[in-house]
Parts: structure tokens; C-alpha cells; sequence
């Protein structure tokens, strides 16, 4: 997928309107909120966890208590196990399968002069010894009681009674971790694909990339597996990688890492792959050594390993288009604002519901539904950049349908791309050249499709499904999704839409407790958010589209800058409020279209 690389001009961002969204947008906190994902604190020390006996307040006490597990998987049952009273620990089990991350739901409730406190969890996940956060397969809302008193002859508070699990609350997961993503290449070795992990903020930095190398050769979380490449059978990291020096870091991995034995292009995309999993660590040269054979030096002074990744393409301002009066538009103070639509011929231009306009290196591609109600149907076409080309009509699949998207659009090759759009609450693959749609497979579908949205690296997607949060990885052919595995943000009762908002981030509209449509940053995971809008009103929001946010240069931590959304019909930019995107912030004239008239439908170039 090919994404310009634009700047973004102070004077733009600063224009009246709402016409730019700066990187500062602010973003309201409710839950775990953000993180920088950095390795240590801005004081230079890692986050500081209290012991048993630094608090006698109940509350802080319990919150303690639910933090504790954080930090270094192998000693994680033995910080638990010093807030328990001698008898309750020693029969404690031990860590084992990794620990279960929660979201209190309310203040723990205590009775003055009671040792019972008793709390109510959402479940997120397991976080396990590899960092991977697996996420709950049936998330539910837990009752859990405590009993927290003094023992005669000991000082402080004690846990005299808990039920027999590690478990960790997720401001511990967000205060006591370092969001790190590892990646792997994908099957057709293209690309590489994201991986997140949690690391410990007391690794320091010098034992980081000793961390990193296992996790790589122990292979990819689950979900991911159906997707990308482990590393070769047998791959062994080093016990140690020494710390860098003269601005070098050296690296021996066991012989089995490149296969075949000298190969040249695999050596090549292994040291890539570990050049992007240990950002931020940033070195002049990579030294690599595989087996007995002499060591290659990597002097990246223009980071070109930075191309392997498909989301370091994308733009810092993204073009931007809506649907108005049945045509594709382009917004104002977007870049090229003044050029034609992309591919679409005008006489094409017309009569149009929903479109995607996606872009590889070599070629434009759009999607267009036109029609309505049960009527509608897909219109495709492909074309060489700043070329157009005649729409052709998709085979076998009419019906009511959703806004599509391109999933994969590869350069030099049009033939191969790959869309994805919703009909009659099942979702299709499509092809650019107007061959018959396919259904894509999906066993135990849990209900109606709503939203789908797929991540730059064109794998990793999410979908809305009976009005739950999932996360999948689509085949390479589009005909089928893999590994699928619920989300549950907890403080939604229904999910209606979602997009990837960066490489580990999606945001989501959904519905709270209290019947208001709200906007969230959630991790790729579930297991951590923050609020953007907490109030939309009670209007459905029935679609969602984000412009990813590239990975080097963004200072947004939880996603994109760029998201909108429609609702009513109405086509509304996520700002630090919601914001109307009217006819004044088109491009171009609205003579002669009807007075009501209103930008619908809005979309980035993908």
C-alpha cells in the first residue's frame, strides 16, 4: 500500500474551520488511558511498585495489591505472595499460566470495621511470561472478596483471604510496562507485520534486546500465526546480547536462523526484522553473526530498513473525501485538494453511497456502491497512478452494502488487490478487475457483521460482529479469517464500529451504560483504553474511519490524529469535541446541488 509521505505545514494545522487536526488533540482519560510506551520514566528511573507496608488505607492498599503481579513474570507469585498473611501464602500456588489482567469496575467497597472488601472485575486477559496479552475467551464481570486486616505482632495490613489466582488490574498493566511491538515477516515475505508485547519497565535498556531476541525465536503470538513467518525451526537467541558499544550492537544467533544456509535475501530480512522489533533502541551499526560464519555489519545511516514496514508509508496528512450529492468530494486543506478524484472518470462520478480509494506504489483503486436500499451494488476499477480507468460492475453480490475497504493493494500488480465490504451482514472479498465476489469464511460466525476495518500491514483486521468486538487475520487470497478472538472494552455495552488507528491501536464507537454513543482508543489487545469523546448523543454511529498513525513519527501514543465518523447520515471529524464537516469545508464548488445536500460517507486515501 503506498501512502505519500506528506508534511504537515504549521500554517495548515492552524487554519480556522476545523480544517486541520493537530497531533495534540486532546483525549480524555478513563481507565488505564495513555502511555508513551518508553523505556524508562522522564526522571530516568522505571515506575516505582509499593510493598505491603507503604499504605494503611485499605483502598490504596487493595490497588497495591493488584499491581504487585506486575513487573518480572518469574517472581511475579512471590511479590503477590508478600502482601498475604504467612498462612494464605503458603499455600498460594505459583504463577504457572501467566496472570489475569482486570478492569475494576468501581471503588472497592468497604465497610468501616469489617476486614471483607469486596470489588467487581471485568475480565481482559492473560498476560503471559512472553509479554503477549491473550484475551479472555468468555470475558465476564466477577464478583471478588478480600480479607484485609492486621496479624497480631506483625506491622501493616495483610491479605488473610483471596481467591487462588495471580491477578493484576490494567492501570498496573499501563504503569508497570513498556508497550514494545516485535514483527514478523509475512508469508509472502512482503512485509512485516506488528506483534505486541508488554516488557517489564525494570528490564533496563541494555538487557532489552536480550528480551527481544527470545521473544522473536520463540515465534508469534497465536492469532497471529496463520499470518506471518516465525523465525526457523530452532532458532536460539543468545543468553546475553552484550551492551552496545562504540555505537554498535552485536548480535549471534544460532546457524539455523537464515534458511537456507546463506542466504543472502533471508539474512537481509532477518536483520530488518530486528532492526524494527528493537525500536526505539536506535544504533549506527548492527552488527549480525549467524552460526560460525563471519559477522555482516549494517551501517543503516538512512534507516532504509524503515521501508520493510507498510504503515512507515503512510502520510502525516492524509487526503480526505466525503460523499456529497451522490459524488466523491475532496475536503478542504487536505493535500492535493485541488486535483481530480482519483481513477473515477467524472461522467463515473456519480450516483455514488459509499467508496474507497486505496493506493499502492504503481496504482489507484477505487470501490464505489451505487444504488439503494436492497439494490445497491460495487463498482471497481484500478488504474496507474494520476491515470483513470472505466468502473466494472462486481459479479454475484448486490444487496444492501456497507462502506468497502482495500485491504491489500500490491505495487506493479493490480490484479492482486484485495477488498473487503459488508452485504447483508456477511462479509466479501472483492477483486479490482469486477470478478464475482466471494464470501469470506469465517466459522462460528457469532452474529451480523456491522464494521470491519484492516490494519496498514493488510493482515491484521477488526471487525464488529453481533455488536461485539473482534480482532482476525485475513488469508492473502481474502477468502477466509483466522485466528479471530474477541475484544471486550469494559465500559461498553455494544460495539458499532471500529478502524485501525495505528499499528497496536483501534478506535471504537460504541454504546455506554448509560445509552450515549462515546468514541475509544482501545489496544489491539482489549486490555487498554482511552476515551476521545465520551459523549456523542444517542444517534448510532454507523461507521468509523481512521487514518493510521505512522509508527516513527507520531507523538500520539493511543492512535491517529485523523478520525471521523458518520451518524444521522452526518459526517463529523473526532476532534477535542465532535466537529460537523459541512459543505464550507469542501474543495471546489457546490453550485447547483440541492440546499440539502450535506457531506456524508467520510474516507481517506488508503
Amino acid at each position: 500500500m503506498r501512502r505519500l509521505i506528506v508534511a504537515v505545514t504549521a500554517s495548515a494545522m492552524l487554519l480556522a474551520g476545523g480544517c486541520g487536526i493537530p497531533d495534540d488533540t486532546d483525549v480524555t482519560v478513563d481507565g488505564p488511558g495513555q502511555s508513551s510506551g518508553t523505556s524508562i520514566n522522564d526522571n530516568g528511573a522505571p515506575p516505582v511498585q509499593n510493598t505491603r507496608d507503604a499504605t494503611q488505607d485499605r483502598t490504596t492498599f487493595v490497588r497495591n495489591f493488584l499491581a504487585a503481579a506486575a513487573g518480572n513474570p518469574e517472581t511475579a507469585a512471590a511479590r503477590v505472595k508478600a502482601f498475604l498473611a504467612p498462612k494464605l501464602a503458603a499455600r498460594f500456588p505459583g504463577g504457572g499460566t501467566g496472570v489475569q489482567v482486570v478492569h475494576l469496575l468501581e471503588d472497592p467497597e468497604i465497610n468501616p470495621g469489617k476486614p471483607e472488601i469486596k470489588l467487581r472485575y471485568r475480565q481482559l486477559g492473560t498476560l503471559t511470561a512472553d509479554g503477549i496479552l491473550e484475551p479472555a475467551s468468555a470475558p465476564a464481570t466477577i464478583p471478588y472478596t478480600l480479607e484485609v486486616d492486621y496479624l497480631q505482632g506483625e506491622n501493616g495490613l495483610f491479605v488473610k483471604k483471596a481467591p487462588p489466582i495471580l491477578l493484576m488490574s490494567d492501570t498496573a498493566l499501563d504503569d508497570f510496562y513498556q508497550k514494545r511491538t516485535i514483527y514478523f515477516w509475512n508469508r509472502d515475505n512482503t512485509s512485516l507485520v506488528p506483534d505486541q508485547r508488554y516488557m517489564p519497565s525494570s528490564v533496563i535498556p541494555v538487557q532489552q534486546p536480550t528480551t527481544i531476541l527470545n521473544w522473536l525465536a520463540k515465534g508469534p503470538a497465536k492469532w497471529l500465526e496463520p499470518a506471518v513467518n516465525p523465525l526457523p525451526a530452532n532458532t536460539s537467541a543468545p543468553d546475553n546480547v552484550p551492551a552496545i558499544s562504540n555505537n554498535t550492537l552485536r548480535i549471534t544467533l544460532s546457524p539455523q536462523a537464515v534458511q537456507p544456509q546463506g542466504d543472502a535475501a533471508g539474512l537481509d530480512r532477518l536483520r530488518r526484522q530486528l532492526q524494527w522489533s528493537l525500536r526505539p533502541l536506535e544504533v549506527g551499526t548492527l552488527e549480525l553473526k549467524i552460526g560460525r560464519q563471519d559477522p555482516v555489519r549494517y551501517q543503516d545511516t538512512a534507516r532504509e530498513y524503515l521501508q520493510s514496514n507498510l504503515a512507515y508509508q503512510l502520510a502525516d496528512q492524509p487526503e480526505r473525501f466525503v460523499i456529497f450529492n451522490g459524488s466523491v468530494r475532496r475536503l478542504r486543506y487536505s493535500p492535493h485538494e485541488e486535483d481530480p478524484v482519483p481513477v473515477l472518470t467524472p461522467a463515473a462520478n456519480k450516483g455514488i453511497a459509499a467508496a474507497a480509494i486505496g493506493s499502492s506504489r504503481t496504482h489507484d483503486f477505487a470501490a464505489v456502491v451505487t444504488g439503494t436500499g436492497h439494490n445497491q451494488v460495487l463498482r471497481v476499477a484500478a488504474a496507474r497512478i494520476r491515470e483513470e480507468a472505466d468502473l466494472k460492475t462486481v459479479r454475484e453480490l448486490s444487496g444492501t452494502l456497507g462502506r468497502p475497504i482495500w485491504a491489500l493493494t500490491r505495487d506493479r500488480d493490480p490484479a492482486g488487490a484485495v477488498g473487503l465490504v459488508i452485504r447483508d451482514s456477511r462479509l466479501y472479498s472483492f477483486a479490482a478487475d469486477g470478478s464475482s465476489a466471494r464470501a469470506v469464511e469465517w466459522p462460528d460466525q457469532p452474529g451480523p457483521v456491522t464494521s470491519v476495518s484492516v490494519a496498514p500491514d493488510g493482515y491484521r483486521v477488526a471487525l464488529v460482529s453481533g455488536g461485539r468486538l473482534y480482532r482476525a487475520v485475513l488469508a492473502s487470497d481474502g477468502l477466509a479469517l483466522n485466528g479471530a478472538e474477541l475484544l471486550s472494552p469494559p465500559t461498553l455495552t455494544r460495539v458499532t464500529a471500529v478502524a485501525w488507528s495505528s499499528e497496536t491501536y483501534l478506535t471504537v464507537a460504541g454504546v455506554r451504560g448509560n445509552g450515549k454513543f462515546t468514541v475509544l482508543d482501545v489496544s489491539a489487545d482489549g486490555a487498554l483504553f482511552a476515551v476521545r469523546l465520551s459523549d456523542i448523543g444517542t444517534e448510532p454511529v454507523t461507521d468509523l474511519v481512521a487514518y493510521p498513525a505512522n509508527p516513527v513519527r507520531t507523538t500520539r501514543p493511543t492512535g491517529s490524529a485523523w478520525v471521523a465518523y458518520t451518524a444521522g447520515g452526518f459526517a463529523w471529524d473526532v476532534l477535542a469535541r465532535r466537529d460537523w464537516i459541512t459543505t464550507s469545508r469542501l474543495a471546489g464548488s457546490t453550485a447547483g446541488a440541492p440546499a440539502a445536500a450535506v457531506p456524508a460517507a467520510p474516507f481517506f486515501l488508503d
